[in-house]
């Protein structure tokens, strides 16, 4: 079932299926809160002007380009291109006034699915081509699926993500969650946050290929072995991520801030490696014209 009420200027959505309700709203598609019998299991806002205000993607829709590229430029089939930085020299989830902060187009596909559609022009904070973005969510009795598509007119990078912070029984204690990772390798960052090229072993406070409490700040993107990506535990629930992205940026939150509160909630960013198209070896995230795209993650939750 998928219930509609306004969101002040927007429209919020809510998909309600089992033991699941999932509401999203038009600015940003952006999953606003999700509730599993009953409970809390993301960080969200209760006004769009909280979202307009905020700086952290709270479960947002983001693109072209989730995490970073270094510099924010890079070049394509020999062409460079600068783009638009909105973090100190370099580009953050598409730049600045990007996908989470526009109104999307919404459509009932059926009484658990709904499609939201995004135009993005050519030049859009820098990247070629007039693109078509569209993520879907769909619900089931315990699961949420996303399903990112594109279609462009010319050759560009897409690699879009979604920003939910996790904060599973409302605990607000993200660093008491219990995590493991379908990871062997992880993505050494340098100034800015910025990856240097290499790929490092998943050893020490890197190795989550068992289950055990976060503990410490992370803002980094694993490499995952397989598609069953993440297990999450925490306020007598759990939640399993499944993805075809190759990494997960996981991201604890250090920087919220009112309403919100540091280490709150645990950001997991289904994506490719950062700053790709700067480091040969990483991920291809050309998109050529004509050509579409689709990628998927599914959330699916239980009681521990």
């Amino acid at each position: 079932m998928i219930t509609e009420k306004a969101f002040g200027k927007y429209r919020l959505f809510t998909l309600s299926a089992g033991k699941l309700e999932v509401s999203v709203t038009d600015l940003g598609a952006t999953v606003q809160r999700i509730r599993f019998r009953g409970r809390d299991c993301i960080l969200g806002y209760d006004s769009p002007e909280e979202y307009l205000a905020g700086t952290g993607y709270l479960g947002a829709t983001v693109g072209r380009v989730g995490n970073r590229i270094g510099g924010a430029a890079f070049t394509l089939d020999g062409v460079r291109y600068a783009l638009a930085p909105n973090e100190g020299p370099n580009q953050l989830h598409g730049g600045p006034d990007s996908y989470d902060r526009r109104r999307w187009e919404a459509e009932a596909l059926d009484e658990t699915t709904l499609r939201f559609t995004l135009l993005s022009p050519d030049g859009d904070n820098g990247f070629p081509g007039a693109l078509r973005a569209e993520v879907e969510y769909r619900v089931s009795e315990a699961a949420l699926r996303i399903r990112f598509g594109g279609l462009c007119d010319r050759d560009t990078l897409y690699a879009p993500t979604n920003h939910m912070y996790f904060d599973l029984g409302g605990e607000g204690r993200a660093l008491d969650l219990r995590m493991q990772l379908a990871a062997d390798r992880y993505v050494e960052t340098g100034e800015g946050l910025i990856p240097t090229g290499r790929l490092l072993p998943a050893e020490g406070d890197f190795d989550f290929r068992q289950l055990r409490p976060v503990a410490r700040d992370y803002d980094h993107a694993f490499v995952l072995t397989g598609e069953r990506a993440c297990v999450l535990e925490g306020g007598g629930l759990r939640m399993e991520l499944c993805t075809d992205f190759p990494a997960l940026q996981v991201y604890t939150g250090s920087g919220l801030a009112a309403p919100h509160r540091r280490n709150q909630g645990l950001a997991l960013e289904p994506e490719f490696l950062p700053d790709s198209p700067n480091h040969p070896g990483f991920s291809d995230i050309r998109l050529r014209a004509g050509e579409p795209f689709s990628r998927w993650a599914e959330y699916r939750f239980s009681e521990k």
